[in-house]
């Protein structure tokens, strides 16, 4: 093809890489994610079948796409890539935008003005390589198998005197090509007879850099290659490492957290995975105990901490299932909390000492739900002004409830999630209004503060710092009569205990 020129973007068409086929190629791969997501979504089955791996590369990339495009119009195309890459680690979202946002980063460092076909292959293999760096347990059979095959077949393109058009043309073929057979290596992926979700949405990013690189003006790929039918039951019976997920962004300065990040993670769950970029790490983990994994990540300054339960919708489950209904955010300053705000339902958001939550994170969190509106439940006391920033990004949408410590966003999160009727925003709304709390230091202290509990009531709630037995559970249950007793702990801060009655 070339050095073909095209319109005002000076695009070098054919023989190398400039900033204009950089740019069309992230445009690109954000529209070929759009039209993919559900498709990918369908298949997701590895390593936790919760339909989410199209949703989560799509938030990455779209990350991605917003620093990019804040590159100034004479940025090189190692700089708009770097950006590309960057506020893709920002974005990212599972273990599978984690991968991707890697491999964005590996490509961006090899990948200038120039590139000729030699540095494209030797940039594929540097991705392909930081993908696989980036997990603590890298699996064969999926994405980073797939990334594998594309280094491979640059290489041998770029041996053979292929242009840059024609080199990404042909891996993108050739990857597709071994796509079913790869995917058919991992015993999960095999059993459930899909392709593996992260190679898919990897091979539509790579697909937008070929079409790209061809001049396509519109470098969208066809994505009529992706199945149109969902994973069988057969393959999807498991979860991996813990019950939940925790991701955080975590800035080490002149660090380097990356090796103690993930071996730390690997010790408190799996599916580890953890990516930097200027002093930023952002990590993933599949853990039973958030807390200890937040924890992990106190060697640096952590924030945009959220928890939330694998088996929750999220992805396209999350669009089927809350169609037309509420998403559930709640801000917590106790790590220890997290997973029960988790388990009830909500994207948990967790308040560290180092950073003040952000409408940025609360926003992201929001987004994660999959839901039209959302309830945001604040029991860490965010500022005034972020809450304000959140309410003029998302309008009626949603509906914040200033709980403003951990007993009343247990309150407010359980009268949520409890309500049958009306809106689950006013329910919580007039719990938190209701609410009466005592602190106390120890069960015994409870009969003489009983009075300031007094009145009607349905339920009472019971939150304490340390681990209760049978026995103190037992005094609570007598002492609230009939009313209904929920113990929620340990919370691993604030008063020993914390009584609130509704």
């Amino acid at each position: 093809m070339g050095d073909r020129r095209e319109n005002d973007d000076e695009r070098v068409v054919g023989g190398q890489v400039d900033a204009g086929v950089v740019r069309a190629w992230v445009h690109g791969a954000l529209g070929g994610l759009r039209a993919a997501r559900e498709r990918i979504d369908a298949v997701n089955v590895f390593p936790v079948a919760d339909s989410d791996t199209g949703t989560n590369v799509l938030l990455t990339v779209t990350g991605g796409v917003e620093l990019a495009d804040q590159e100034p119009a004479d940025a090189t195309a190692g700089a708009v890539a770097s950006a590309f890459a960057r506020g893709a680690m920002l974005a990212a979202r599972g273990n599978s935008g984690i991968i991707v946002s890697q491999y964005l980063a590996g490509l961006a460092r090899r990948l200038d003005d120039g590139a000729a076909p030699a540095d494209v292959a030797a940039a594929l293999v540097h991705a392909a390589r930081a993908a696989r760096q980036s997990m603590t347990d890298p699996q064969e059979g999926t994405v980073l198998t797939v990334a594998d095959v594309v280094a491979q077949a640059a290489t041998t393109a770029a041996d053979a005197g292929a242009d840059v058009a024609s080199l990404l043309a042909q891996v993108v073929d050739d990857a597709h090509r071994s796509l079913a057979t790869v995917s058919a290596t991992h015993p999960v992926l095999r059993r459930a007879h899909v392709l593996d979700a992260g190679a898919c949405a990897l091979l539509v990013v790579l697909g937008a850099l070929a079409r790209a690189a061809a001049g396509e003006q519109d470098a969208a790929p066809d994505v009529d290659w992706l199945p149109v039918t969902a994973a069988s039951a057969g393959g999807t019976e498991t979860l991996v490492g813990g019950s939940f997920e925790v991701m955080a962004l975590v800035r080490g300065g002149s660090q380097d957290l990356g090796s103690a990040l993930r071996q730390g993670l690997a010790g408190v769950g799996d599916s580890v995975a953890v990516v930097g970029a200027d002093g930023w790490w952002h990590v993933h983990v599949h853990t039973d105990d958030p807390a200890a994994a937040i924890g992990v990540c106190a060697p640096g300054r952590r924030e945009q901490v959220v928890v939330r339960a694998l088996e929750s919708p999220h992805g396209q489950g999350a669009a089927a299932a809350d169609d037309g209904g509420w998403g559930l955010v709640v801000c917590t300053a106790a790590p220890a909390l997290s997973p029960w705000f988790a388990a009830a339902g909500a994207v948990a958001v967790v308040a560290c000492p180092e950073a003040p939550v952000t409408a940025e994170h609360v926003l992201r969190a929001i987004t994660d739900t999959g839901a039209p509106r959302t309830v945001l439940v604040d029991g860490a006391g965010l500022d005034e002004g972020e809450l304000a920033a959140v309410r003029a990004a998302r309008g009626d949408s949603v509906t914040v409830l200033p709980a403003g410590d951990d007993v009343r966003a247990v309150v407010a999160t359980l009268a949520v999630v409890g309500s049958v009727a009306g809106r689950p925003d006013d329910a919580g709304a007039a719990a938190l209004a209701r609410v009466r709390a005592v602190e106390l230091e120890d069960v015994a202290g409870l009969p003489a503060r009983a009075a300031e509990l007094a009145g009607d009531g349905e339920s009472v709630t019971v939150l304490h710092r340390d681990p209760l037995g049978d026995d103190d559970r037992r005094e609570f249950e007598r002492l609230a009569g009939g009313l209904e007793v929920t113990f929620v702990g340990p919370a691993g801060r604030g008063p020993a205990l914390t009584v609130a009655r509704d």
